[in-house]
């Protein structure tokens, strides 16, 4: 009988240790990160863009990045608009929309958006112009300089649909 009792408790440690950690995430996080720009240096080393990497375009002396993708939201009260400010993009809906929640906390008009191809951005604002856009832009890296714009290039994208 002890020895069953011997094997549960060690059987309960291990799969306790299991559980994720933000630690975990953050070392995944890091990993893809340094494969990414690893991957980003190569193509710009041999002259070569990604087809879905963003396009720069300057306005105003401010470097934006587009890009054009069919998206949607679940709140149809809420429609998007023309170009909307994407701060990260995921593979899973819970992680975008824990993104998105996270930020709506903060006073952001965030929301959670699906893209034909299985992305989900977060949509930290929505807007007609691309002055609204580059202002918000501005705005929200001012306030979140430490923001890490999961599955993006350190930096907001302005999805156009």
């Amino acid at each position: 009988m002890k020895k069953v009792f011997v094997i549960a408790g060690i059987a309960a440690i291990a799969l306790s240790s299991c559980k994720p950690t933000e630690k975990n995430y953050r070392a995944a996080y890091d990993a893809a990160l340094n494969k990414r720009e690893k991957v980003a240096e190569t193509l710009a080393a041999d002259g070569l863009l990604a087809e879905d990497a963003p396009k720069s375009q300057v306005v105003d002396g401010d470097t934006l990045y587009f890009v054009n993708e069919v998206i949607r939201v679940d709140d149809v009260a809420s429609p998007l608009k023309p170009l909307n400010v994407a701060v990260g993009v995921f593979k899973m809906n819970t992680n975008a929309r824990s993104g998105a929640a996270a930020l709506k906390e903060r006073g952001f008009d965030a929301r959670a958006a699906r893209a034909l191809e299985d992305k989900w951005y977060i949509i930290a604002g929505s807007f007609d112009t691309v002055d609204e856009t580059r202002a918000f832009i501005k705005r929200f890296r001012e306030e979140n300089p430490q923001y890490p714009y999961i599955g993006l290039n350190g930096i907001p994208v302005i999805v156009r649909h």
